[in-house]
């Protein structure tokens, strides 16, 4: 790592006085270490980019303490990683010394403890192999490694070479930095780190060592997922939107032209048969039924007359006015009987609200109204034009409709030999009946089909899903 001149907003002389000061005097006080410690942590806050706080601190250090060298380190995951070293610009120059400088905040970290070397008399006994190997390379500089804490979990190390050993305040001010700087630093590292080194330093990381990172692991936990939902069991289903229509569906259309009179259902409402759903006007052809009996009954004396008097020519002549009055009589009647609209079979009105429609004029096979054969349904489901190859009769399915709770189980009957066009999409009308409860349909209802195919796996219908859309695209733009 790059490590940039320390800048300084106070002057350079009245800083070095305030840093002086305190090592100057053998007998400094704890309150002149504290202050010295915020001095530095002053001048930390100075700086926006932590290689450049870093830099300033490690520098400082090894003015205010004498020492050769000051090293901070950062804990990423398991390893130490020396971010910077006081006098050296370009740690990749120095590799050598730097990975030294790694092993000895390590073997720190690893026991938890503050390691000298060599060790002072009277102290307990810490692995140094390490810090001896440091002293071998450094010209047996006497050193001091310092564990950074955040709460009771280290984060990092304070290393110092020192020549002449290390004396009580000198080791106090040592701790000190360690306490209250090594934290401040290794916030500023944590801020302008990766969210991978953020992540390691929080929860101690993985082996670096052996070449694995976070990235890894989440790689290989994706593609273990992937591989396991494309390797699940499943069914191949084909979804198609559903609606239900009566088993027996019959129009109620306008028998002449006339007027709506009255109309005694509406749609949802179950009627018997020969039950009257509408009266249409009828007074026109009520005269005309009485003009035709007036005609009749005029006729029929007239034919009388005719076989009193015994003569061929006037007998057949009534005869044959009276026949045709009586058709068109006839004829009339039945035209005064269909203005009565029934309903042709126990069912339920569908369709056809003219309530609203009183006197409203109807012309002669007009629709009107629409019943249904009540208790006997039958599914039909819009199958797109290219799932309709996969389906075949007896193919168990599950449609859901917004009305009811719970799926309902049918199976294809019928599948339409012609495809109708529906909102823009070739679709196929596919029928089904089966264990449905009729009591829970409603003709009208609509929800989602699913057809089940076969079964498969996950990978395999997103598979055949992907492959039929790159046909029909490729098919379509290909020259």
């Amino acid at each position: 790592m790059q490590t940039q001149p320390a800048t300084f907003v106070e002057p350079q002389a009245a800083q070095n006085q305030a840093l002086e000061a305190p090592a100057r005097a053998q007998g400094t006080s704890r309150l002149s270490s504290l202050s010295t410690i915020l001095v530095l942590q002053s001048r930390a806050f100075l700086h926006d980019r932590f290689a450049a706080a870093a830099a300033s601190v490690v520098a400082d250090l090894a003015v205010l303490l004498g020492c050769e060298r000051v090293s901070l380190g950062i804990l990423q995951g398991r390893r130490v990683h020396v971010a910077t070293v006081s006098g050296v610009n370009d740690l990749r120059t120095r590799q050598a010394a730097v990975e030294q400088l790694a092993d000895a905040m390590q073997e720190s970290l690893d026991q938890c403890c503050t390691i000298v070397h060599p060790l002072p008399p009277q102290t307990a006994i810490h692995t140094t192999q390490a810090h001896a190997a440091l002293a071998h390379s450094n010209g047996r500089l006497s050193t001091c490694t310092l564990p950074i804490l955040c709460g009771k979990r280290a984060v990092g190390a304070l290393l110092f070479e020192k020549r002449n050993g290390f004396d009580a305040p000198t080791l106090d001010i040592a701790k000190d930095a360690a306490l209250f700087l090594g934290p401040v630093l290794v916030l500023q590292w944590q801020a302008q780190s990766s969210l991978q080194a953020r992540w390691q330093a929080f929860t101690g990381g993985v082996d670096a060592a052996r070449g694995h990172s976070l990235w890894r692991y989440c790689a290989l936990a994706a593609a273990a997922i992937v591989i396991v939902v494309c390797a699940w069991p499943t069914h191949y289903r084909v979804v198609a939107p559903a609606r239900v229509e009566g088993q027996a569906q019959r129009v109620i259309a306008a028998p002449v032209d006339g007027f709506v009179r009255s109309v005694n259902f509406r749609p949802g409402e179950a009627v018997l048969v020969d039950q009257v759903l509408l009266q249409l006007e009828d007074r026109d052809l009520t005269l005309e039924q009485e003009k035709w009996e007036s005609e009749l009954a005029k006729l029929d004396k007239q034919y009388r007359h005719a076989l009193s008097k015994d003569e061929a020519a006037p007998i057949v002549i009534a005869a044959s006015k009276l026949a045709e009055a009586r058709q068109q009589l006839a004829l009339a009647q039945r035209r005064l009987e269909r203005t009565t609209l029934k309903a042709p079979f126990d069912g339920v009105l569908i369709s056809g609200d003219l309530t609203q429609s009183i006197g409203m004029p109807v012309k002669r096979g007009q629709e009107l109204m629409t019943m249904a054969t009540e208790r006997a349904y039958r599914i039909v489901a819009e199958v797109d034009e290219q799932d309709v190859a996969a389906l075949q009769v007896g193919q168990a399915a599950h449609v859901l409709f917004a009305a009811l709770e719970q799926p309902l189980v049918f199976r294809v009957e019928r599948i339409a030999p012609v495809a109708t066009s529906v909102e823009g999409r070739n679709v196929f009308e596919v029928e089904g009946a089966g264990a449905a409860e009729a009591s829970a349909l409603r003709p009208g209802l609509r929800g989602v089909a699913k057809i089940e195919i076969e079964r498969s796996f996950v990978a395999a219908v997103w598979w055949r899903r992907a492959s039929q859309w790159v046909r029909h695209i490729t098919w379509r733009f290909s020259g």
